[in-house]
């Protein structure tokens, strides 16, 4: 199978958004004004953390607030000099988003959460842990939502069987990008 086709590609997995269990869109926009656009997105890995921030993100700018999305992991770190440089840019009206908070060295995380309650109009992270900041929400996958998604990627139009599902959610752990990879790779070996 060919790249552009397999249903399964990045491009096509990327325009999937963060999909609310409980909870809206609106009452977590409320619960992030209540607690002063300051907040925690809690979830192990693949559970949407990153695509919930980008989706809030989107929200944000879109309502004219002032953003600044950050992404840190341990391949991209944030340095303390690029820290301080950083945050000597940011201005009262921003809010800070920062995909990867608990990759930031600890000495460098003081100083940022200090310097963005400060002088930031918010600051809101993603963890795989709580504990940095209050929780606005926490994260989580289950087997359905996987099933939710493969169904709308492959348009109804192919099968995947509910037990490989299962398996693959089990297997990664409720880790959906990994999952997600898995089934591209497998398609991908189609003729």
């Amino acid at each position: 199978m060919r790249a552009r086709d397999n249903p399964f590609a990045a491009d096509r997995v990327e325009r999937i958004r963060y999909r609310f269990a409980g909870a809206s869109l609106d009452e977590l926009l409320t619960r992030l004004e209540e607690m002063n656009y300051r907040g925690a997105i809690v979830g192990p890995e693949g559970s949407g953390k990153t695509t919930l921030l980008e989706d809030l993100h989107e929200i944000l700018e879109r309502r004219g607030r002032r953003t600044r999305f950050l992404f840190v992991n341990d391949a991209s770190p944030l340095p303390e000099a690029e820290c301080r440089r950083l945050l000597s840019e940011l201005t009262p009206q921003e809010l800070v988003l920062l995909d990867g908070a608990d990759a930031i060295r600890r000495s460098s995380w003081s100083l940022f959460r200090r310097h963005t309650v400060r002088h930031a109009a918010g600051l809101i992270v993603t963890s795989h842990r709580p504990g940095l900041l209050p929780t606005l929400i926490e994260c989580s996958t289950t087997p359905t939502l996987l099933k939710e998604i493969v169904t709308d990627l492959t348009s109804r139009t192919r099968n995947v069987s509910p037990i490989l599902l299962d398996d693959l959610h089990r297997r990664h752990r409720g880790n959906l990008r990994t999952c997600l990879r898995e089934l591209y790779d497998l398609y991908a070996q189609e003729t």
